[in-house]
């Protein structure tokens, strides 16, 4: 838990003046795309679930690439350098069913992540038109878990939801590219994030999430992944 004051301490550093650097303005970034991830605990856990219905279900989804998106805010030092603070979210999920002619039965799990931290992007390769940046994050992550389960058995229906959480670390590399119009450049950007597995806790009392199958190991979010996003970057010399 040390760590993510830590990454939030840094973030905030980025944004004041380099030693013997001049700020030549600054700008915002937006980015949207898809992303993996490696949630090795949770699709365990929906495997465990599964084989608890009183019936042969099948899993219709299992963590499958997600919606990611982005707003980083950055000051523009020499040509080549930005550092600035960016905020990420991304939703995956997953989902276990059966239902015949009785009724049916089915779990749902919603997994939502939020991060903060500090950005940084150096240009490699720039001109007046094109710049290929390498960029990184290192971001305090901060991710919810909702399982929901629900039967229906003819009339008689009923369900049961709970809801976690985990606080962890996680940074992320990888190469920009920015096509430049004036004060606007378009561009796409890919590369992994490595998240370092927060432990699940349950939101109501704190207790943590145990492995159903080892109940001395507690079950973690897991981030990791790749990504590729489309960006929009603009200049906003007033920063």
């Amino acid at each position: 838990m040390k760590k993510i004051p830590v990454v939030l301490f840094m973030g905030l550093m980025l944004l004041l003046p380099l030693p013997g650097a001049m700020a030549q303005g600054g700008g915002v970034i937006f980015t949207g795309g898809l992303a993996s991830s490696a949630m090795g605990d949770l699709k365990d856990l929906q495997e465990h679930i599964l084989s608890t219905y009183p019936v042969d279900g099948r899993v219709t989804s299992s963590f499958p690439p997600f919606t990611t998106t982005s707003l980083t805010v950055f000051k523009q030092y020499f040509d080549y350098l930005r550092v600035g603070i960016s905020y990420s979210y991304s939703t995956t999920g997953g989902k276990s069913s059966y239902q015949d002619y009785s009724g049916e039965v089915s779990t749902e799990m919603t997994a939502t992540s939020h991060r903060l931290g500090a950005y940084l992007s150096y240009v490699i390769l720039g001109g007046d038109l094109v710049d290929l940046s390498l960029s990184g994050s290192l971001e305090a992550n901060y991710s919810s878990i909702f399982i929901q389960s629900r039967y229906k058995v003819y009339n008689y229906s009923q369900q049961i939801s709970n809801r976690y959480w985990s606080i962890s670390p996680s940074g992320s590399i990888g190469p920009e590219l920015f096509f430049k119009f004036n004060k606007v450049a378009l561009g796409v950007n890919a590369g992994y994030l490595v998240d370092l597995r927060g432990e699940l806790k349950d939101n109501s009392d704190g207790d943590p999430l145990r492995d159903p199958n080892d109940r001395d190991r507690v079950l973690r979010s897991d981030w990791s992944g790749w990504y590729a996003r489309i960006s929009l970057l603009i200049n906003l010399r007033s920063l």
